[in-house]
């Protein structure tokens, strides 16, 4: 399967920030991937306390901190997911809007 010409210019787009964080709805969020498969971003939570993960028979085996996976595209609106939005610094938010609306005007030429 091969990723659309969209997805991979914005996985470029939001590989360099990986590592930021930002505050949604009162989680602090940080960016720790971009993943191609979508594309989608992992956040790590940093404001909750890590959970307890269990093993295959229920047992506790470690503490892991929660990852949140969301796509890079709002699948209600032609923009970037309402988180992205509050999380993404203006000037790269403008400019994955701007590659959102050059392909949703290639894909819908007018008559």
């Amino acid at each position: 399967m091969s990723e659309s010409p969209l997805a991979g210019r914005a996985v470029s787009l939001l590989q360099p920030l990986i590592g930021i964080r930002g505050r949604h709805a009162g989680q602090t969020l940080e960016l720790v991937e971009v993943l191609e498969d979508g594309p989608m971003v992992a956040l790590l939570d940093a404001s909750a306390s890590p959970r307890i993960q269990t093993n295959q028979f229920g047992d506790p085996l470690t503490r892991q901190s929660r990852i949140l996976t969301l796509p890079v595209f709002s699948e209600i609106e032609a923009d970037a997911h309402p988180v992205l939005r509050s999380l993404l610094p203006e000037a790269v938010l403008e400019e994955l809007r701007a590659l959102i609306h050059a392909h949703r005007d290639e894909a819908d030429p007018p008559p």
